[in-house]
C-alpha cells in the first residue's frame, strides 16, 4: 500500500499496528498537529464543563476574555472594581 501524500510504500510495520492507515510515518510526522482549544463554562458555581470551540472562536474568546494563567491579571475583578468607582 502507497501513501496518499507523497506516493512511497508505507512501513509494513506501521500497517501492522495502524491497518487503516492511509500514510507513511514521515508524513504523519511532517503533517501539523492542530491542538483543540477549549474553554470552561460555568452552569453553577461547582459544575464547570469544558467546551471545545474551533480556533477562530478562541481568539475571539481569547479577545474579549483575555484572563488565564499567562496574563497575570487573574479573575479580572479588579478591572470591574476600578471602572465602577471612577
Amino acid at each position: 500500500m502507497n501513501c496518499v501524500t507523497c506516493t512511497f510504500p508505507i512501513e509494513l510495520e506501521r500497517l501492522e499496528i495502524l491497518p487503516t492507515t492511509r500514510v507513511c510515518s514521515s508524513c504523519a510526522h511532517s503533517m501539523k498537529q492542530v491542538r483543540p482549544k477549549g474553554i470552561m463554562t460555568f452552569d453553577h458555581k461547582t459544575g464547570g464543563t469544558i467546551q471545545i470551540i474551533s480556533d477562530e472562536s478562541f481568539k475571539d474568546f481569547r479577545k474579549y476574555a483575555p484572563y488565564g494563567k499567562n496574563t497575570g491579571r487573574g479573575s479580572g475583578v479588579h478591572r470591574m472594581m476600578r471602572t465602577q468607582l471612577v
